[in-house]
This record gives C-alpha cells, structure tokens and sequence, in this order.
C-alpha cells in the first residue's frame, strides 16, 4: 500500500476582514504519496503559490486540514512547525536563497551543521551529494561566481541534505535558461525514481510539469484539472500543452 505523506481536506484561504475577505483557494482536496512527483498550474492569481505555502506550513488555512506524515498542520504550535520543517520538509525557491559569504559546499552542509552534525559527516554528505548534481568542480566557489543553473541546483542539494520526507519547489526554473531548466529538471527525475523523493513543485511551465507524475491545475481557487502522467514525457508534455491552449491561457 502506497504511504501517504501529505493529505490535503478541503483547504480554503481568505484574505482580509470577515465579511469583505476575499476567498484565494475554495476547498481544495488532494492527497500526495510516498515518492510521487506533483506539478501545481494555473495562471497568474490562481491561488497555486498560496497553495505552495499552505501545504508547506509557511501559511496557515482559513479553514480545512493539511496533514503531513500524520501530524495535522492546523493544530501545530509555532515550535512544533519548526520542528516539522526542519526533519520533514526540504525548500527550494525561484531565488535559490544561497549565502553570498559562503562557498557552496557550505552553502549545502548549513542545515545539517546547524542541527550539530559533525563537520566530517556534514562534508561527506554534501560532497556525495555534489557529485550528484554535477557541482563537485564547484565547491570551493562563491554563489556568485556559479550561473543561475549551478546556484539553483546546489540550493536543491541544500534543501536535500537533511533527508526531507517531501520536497517543496516554488518555480525553481524560473529563473533559468532552458538548458539549465532542463539539467535541473533531470535531477529532480533521478532523485524522485532513484532515491524516492516525493517533489511537489509549483510551476508555470508546461515543460517543467512534464517531468512530474501528476499534474494539477488550478483556476480561481480551486482544483480544475488532474491528469496523471501514465505515458511518455512527450504526450504528457502535449496533453499539458492542450490543456494550457483549453484555457485560454498560459497558465503563468
């Protein structure tokens, strides 16, 4: 029996003052497993980057449930979500968030030095982690002496370092060329099918979403579409496509 890892119960988000709020997501229902790979679409002010924060516990839901590896989200101290985050949950962001002042390799390491691992075990990690990623000539390199490609993906050896049960990615490709989106996409892929790391990534790009296993689409706070991949990354790519031309949109 597949595992759940985040389970998602009728998720609704409203901004502002009760009676003039302003509904952003409206009883949003999915659930993700143990090494599934989730695209999240839709276009401009859909409600997927609230969604992102939401299930990631960046965010609290005006009403509805987020469970994440059994342990509700809504019902969580402050103390206890930064517990949850730290042993469960790894981040990747469009920004790639790295520390200027720090090479990369420690760039990688810092979580697990912050949580008082020995230097030896933290180095080896981010070192084997490195090769993987294709970045192991770039360790003793500054962040801004790395492309856009070479920061993003050391970001994800970061946000990898810690183990995380669940991988949160908002619009890691947005900021890069196609063959540095393409490069990070493959290792997102190998990670998943190799080392069963369930991904759930927030993206506009069809040729992003293309590489995950299920697709949703969002269209004024709700779910309007799932597709599951099933066939080739080809058709998937083109059933997307249809779907985006569908719309009407984009879906940026």
């Amino acid at each position: 029996m597949k595992k759940e890892i985040l389970k998602v119960e009728h998720l609704q988000k409203i901004y502002g003052n009760r009676g003039y709020g302003q509904p952003v997501l409206d009883d949003i229902s999915f659930t993700v497993y143990q090494k599934d790979f989730v695209a999240i679409m839709g276009p401009s002010g859909s409600g997927k980057t609230t969604l992102l924060n939401l299930i990631s516990s960046i965010d609290r839901p005006t009403r509805g449930h987020v469970v994440l590896n059994g342990s509700d989200l809504t019902s969580l101290s402050s103390k206890q979500l930064a517990k949850l985050r730290k042993d469960s949950i790894g981040f990747i962001f469009q920004d790639y968030s790295l520390l200027d002042s720090m090479p990369l390799l420690d760039n990688i390491v810092l979580p697990l030095s912050l949580n008082g691992e020995k230097a030896a075990v933290a180095l080896q990690k981010g070192k084997k982690l490195a090769r993987l990623f294709g970045l192991a000539n770039h360790l003793d390199k500054y962040p801004y002496q790395l492309s856009g490609g070479q920061k993003q993906r050391g970001a994800t050896c970061r946000a990898l370092i810690m183990n995380p049960s669940i991988v949160f990615a908002d619009e890691p490709t947005g900021a890069l060329d196609s063959k540095s989106s393409k490069d990070l996409l493959e290792c997102f892929a190998q990670i998943n099918s190799q080392d069963q790391t369930t991904i759930v990534m927030v993206t506009h790009d069809a040729f992003a979403a293309s590489y995950a296993k299920e697709v949703y689409v969002l269209k004024d706070g709700r779910i309007e579409m799932h597709i599951h991949r099933g066939e080739s990354q080809k058709e998937f790519f083109n059933r997307i496509l249809d779907i985006q031309a569908t719309m009407g949109s984009d879906l940026q």
